[in-house]
């Protein structure tokens, strides 16, 4: 299994609506509303790496209010 912490940018007031609706992405194992640069951080797990940029790229990102993502590949837990 593939981790991936992935940073996200929302428009300004839409976190408590995308909270709920990223975590319902089967993938999305948990999502953390933040303070600072970005506004959420959701942890992403699939079979390989092609699987974790399918879902950033074609679920995650397609999200109306989400502006833009960091995804970062867990190397070692």
């Amino acid at each position: 299994m593939t981790k991936a912490l992935v940073l996200i940018t929302t428009e300004t007031g839409v976190e408590p609506l995308l909270h709920e609706e990223i975590k319902s992405l089967d993938a999305v194992k948990e999502v953390y509303e933040l303070y600072g640069e970005y506004d959420m951080l959701a942890v992403v797990e699939e079979k390989d790496e092609k699987e974790i940029e399918r879902v950033v790229s074609w679920e995650l990102r397609k999200i109306k209010g989400i502006k833009s993502t960091n995804t970062m590949i867990v190397v070692k837990e």
